[in-house]
């Protein structure tokens, strides 16, 4: 009911009529024929033109643009943002924290200085003065682009005509916070979403097929693999790895997010590498004690900066090419992969050291740290994403939680429940949609053993949700032992449940849940008359094992604790029925 009461939603949404930026006007052809310095790969054009359809629509925007460190992601956010101004709107540009917003500002500020546009920003320490005069001009129209960070989201931030909101690194930012844009206009303005690594929630959408979706696989120019290393804490690692990069004249981060262990970090750094220079960087400075070591650091005055996550994001530090991060554990995996793209941003080899207090840990950190080992090649960030999704789950569509499992009806009744949902709604189809639930109580999925990659699971998993015939389930199982051998019993009972929910559709049997001492079919109102008929006389004969109860459920009292011998058994009894 949930997932058709969401599609109900969306389809409504759909027929609403959204800003249509029909144009490409003066703006956008002065700054692409005069004033872009390179050409565009052909990954970002075709972005461009996506974006280009899903403005001219006249249904809202909202699209995910993914792509690694310099893959450019934020040239194509500035193109769109051109179209949204040549055709009388505004653009907000969201980022999650100062440095970051300063960065695209400046950049924006910069590369469109010479056509005419007023960009403007707004942080936490934009001043009282300063504020007063942003919020007037913003509301009469005079700012085109207002880059910022959550000071945006605040209500007394009024726009003229907001077109188009863009948000850089998504996985900073909640659903709420995210949604706040949304009633910045009406309607609400085209989302464009940028990421390296899309949240679960999010890839979630995308694999539902409710969310659209662009891919910047281009990697950049002469960029090199980051080199990634999993290793246990210790003194003479940090020797070997800052003196190794010191030595060809490089730079170190090192992440410690615990800022009582800094101090101490730095002094037994000094203790056994005297000639190096370092400081400490965190949230708990002030503004000007962290402009003044991240302004050391970008120079080359400092060898070695013991930070927090505060330099996830934003810093673009070519010479800076070594980074450790210290209790890698704790981290989740779209952090790692953005703490280790802040080095590796030159033509020079990068490394990454992700560090461990001890080697046996907890099987989640276990998954999350092999993961982001294997996947250290440009571009991997959707992979990573993918990584996370199997690992996390997808989170909640209709509620607000960005990751988590949907354990009751498991990912493969899901993926089959919002198939069904998408294609009534995409057909608007009024007819009743009946959604089929298998329950043996006992584990039916592919075990990560046997089909190491999520990615293949998960196409495995679709397969089978859209496979319309026992021939075609059939084909996906010996596929699945030509590639991987026999199956495990967990893989054996969901091609057996595939098959079940086949031949049951349409039959009006909604639902079987059977336990180890009865089983129920849930019955719909709309019931094959052949069927009821069979189970009418089933009832009749023998109503110590068969009766229907008030909630139009049929009970059969089955006593066989063996998942495998009952599972045979109802089969049978539905194929009988049937």
């Amino acid at each position: 009911l949930q997932l058709e009461f969401l599609m109900s939603n969306i389809f409504k949404k759909s027929k609403f009529k959204g800003f249509n930026f029909s144009k490409v006007g003066k703006s956008f052809n002065k700054f692409y024929n005069d004033h872009l310095s390179f050409s565009l790969t052909n990954a970002q054009k075709k972005v461009v033109k996506e974006i280009r359809k899903d403005f001219s629509s006249n249904a809202q925007m909202n699209r995910l643009l993914q792509g690694d460190v310099g893959s450019g992601k934020t040239i194509v956010a500035l193109l769109s943002s051109l179209i949204a101004i040549d055709n009388g709107f505004q653009v907000c540009f969201l980022a999650p924290t100062e440095i970051l917003a300063q960065q695209h500002y400046n950049s924006l500020n910069d590369s469109l200085k010479n056509i005419n546009i007023n960009v403007n920003i707004l942080t936490g320490s934009s001043s009282k003065k300063d504020r007063v005069k942003l919020f007037s001009d913003l509301k009469g129209g005079e700012i085109d682009i207002l880059v910022g960070t959550h000071a945006i989201l605040e209500d007394i931030v009024q726009f003229k005509n907001l077109g188009l909101s863009i948000v850089d690194e998504q996985h900073r930012f909640g659903v709420a916070q995210r949604a706040k844009l949304w009633k910045k206009n009406t309607p609400a303005p085209h989302v464009l979403v940028m990421t390296a690594t899309p949240i679960p929630r999010t890839m979630n959408f995308i694999f539902s097929g409710l969310k659209e979706f662009s891919f910047l696989h281009t990697p950049p120019t002469n960029r090199i693999s980051i080199k990634s290393f999993l290793k246990v804490e210790n003194l003479q690692l940090f020797k070997e790895a800052i003196s190794r990069e010191v030595s060809r004249g490089g730079q170190c981060f090192i992440v410690q997010n615990d800022i009582s262990k800094m101090e101490s970090l730095k002094k037994n750094l000094i203790s056994i590498l005297p000639e190096i220079t370092i400081d400490i960087a965190h949230g708990k400075l002030n503004k000007n004690e962290i402009s003044k070591v991240m302004g050391d650091f970008d120079l080359g005055r400092l060898d070695v900066l013991i930070c927090t996550t505060i330099v996830e994001m934003g810093l673009d530090i070519p010479n800076a090419n070594t980074i450790l991060i210290i209790d890698a554990q704790n981290f989740g995996l779209s952090q790692l992969h953005q703490l280790r793209g802040r080095v590796g941003r030159s033509i020079k080899q990068g490394y990454c050291y992700f560090l461990i207090p001890i080697p046996d840990l907890s099987r989640i950190a276990k998954n999350r740290l092999d993961s982001i080992i294997r996947l250290s090649d440009l571009g991997s960030g959707f992979f990573i994403a993918q990584e996370d999704l199997e690992i996390r789950g997808g989170g909640e569509i209709l509620g607000d939680k960005q990751s988590g499992h949907i354990n009751t009806i498991g990912i493969n009744l899901y993926l089959s429940m919002l198939k069904n949902a998408l294609n009534k709604f995409k057909n608007n189809d009024e007819k009743e949609l009946i959604q089929t639930e298998i329950n043996f109580y006992d584990s039916s999925y592919i075990n990560d053993d046997y089909l190491p990659s999520p990615l293949e699971r998960l196409k495995i998993y679709k397969s089978l949700n859209s496979a319309s015939s026992i021939d075609e389930i059939n084909k996906i199982k010996n596929d699945l032992i030509d590639r991987c051998g026999a199956l495990t019993e967990e893989i054996i009972n969901l091609i057996s449940d595939t098959k079940l929910a086949i031949n049951i559709k349409n039959s009006g049997i909604l639902k079987i849940n059977s336990s180890k001492i009865k089983t129920s079919l849930l019955l719909s109102s709309n019931l094959n008359k052949g069927v009821f008929d069979k189970i009418l006389t089933l009832v009749t004969k023998e109503p110590n094992i068969y009766n229907i109860n008030k909630e139009n459920k049929l009970i059969i009292n089955l006593n066989e604790s063996n998942a495998l011998n009952r599972r045979n058994k109802i089969t049978n009894l539905i194929n009988e029925i049937l």
